[in-house]
């Protein structure tokens, strides 16, 4: 007799299994419902919490997937399949997730979904220096380029181009960041540089160009730049300058005549024996 219980128990136990997977913000996540490929579906019900709260339904031919505010408009339900697809992740619907499933014939399987939402990795940030010898500054130089990461856990990778160029790389204690010194001898004038940050199946990566610089020629150049600029401000002031005193002195001749005339009028209203009427004979 308690063998006969324990069958139905243990078929119970082993319908729900748990099956974990992952997607990433902003995207499209397809939860299996894990029934046979075979089956002709009558039922589908997806809910989460511990109350089965229904989020996704198919019964008697027809598909609800607009049953409660946080999924309204995210859902996709597979009518032949069971499988439910939920776009355009965002945190909360990381969760436990339950499907039940019954076929035309009356068979059911149910299973449980472990949905993680996770963020794609952040592309990394490279800083370079270069260093030229002053002795002999066509000899070649030497580029240090450090990478950084915002993410925790990734690990770094680099790729050189060219081939050629010798380098050597090292992992910084923070954790966080990586080293690499390229050493750029006189017939290799640039290099390409790419970081890779890896996180489980997750990459991103940035690129930088570097070449052999030294400083004073990085300072002449800002020298140069920075000449051109003030030469235009100058320029600018100047020009400012000349126009607005061309302005005040249109301005104070204006004045000036309108004042004479003024005077003009004013000594012809006060003495008018001045004017004399000449009559012909």
């Amino acid at each position: 007799m308690r063998l006969i219980l324990l069958i139905p128990l243990l078929q119970v136990a082993l319908g729900e299994s748990l099956q974990k997977v992952f997607g990433y913000l902003g995207e499209n996540i397809t939860l299996p419902s894990g029934a046979d490929p075979s089956w002709n579906l009558s039922k589908v019900q997806w809910s989460i919490f511990s109350n089965n709260t229904l989020i996704a339904t198919y019964h008697n031919e027809k598909a609800n997937i607009d049953r409660i505010d946080q999924y309204q408009g995210r859902l996709s339900l597979n009518t032949s399949s069971g499988d439910l697809a939920i776009h355009n992740l965002n945190a909360k619907d990381a969760m436990v997730y339950n499907v039940d499933v019954i076929n035309t014939e009356k068979k059911s399987t149910k299973n449980k979904i472990e949905l993680t939402v996770k963020q794609h990795l952040q592309k990394p940030t490279i800083e370079t220096h270069t260093w030229v010898p002053r002795e002999s500054p066509k000899s070649g130089c030497l580029v240090k380029v450090q990478c950084s990461s915002l993410d925790e856990g990734v690990q770094f990778s680099w790729y050189i181009e060219p081939l050629s160029v010798t380098t050597l790389n090292t992992s910084l204690p923070d954790g966080k960041s990586a080293l690499l010194l390229a050493f750029l001898n006189n017939t290799e004038h640039t290099v390409k540089v790419t970081c890779n940050t890896s996180r489980n199946i997750d990459t991103a990566s940035s690129v930088v160009t570097s070449k052999c610089e030294d400083e004073k020629t990085t300072n002449q150049r800002w020298s140069e730049t920075r000449n051109r600029y003030c030469a235009v401000i100058v320029i600018g002031a100047f020009m400012g300058n000349v126009l607005l005193i061309s302005i005040i002195h249109v301005f104070g001749e204006q004045k000036k005549t309108l004042h004479e005339k003024s005077q003009l009028d004013i000594k012809a209203s006060r003495n008018p024996s001045d004017q004399t009427i000449k009559i012909d004979d």
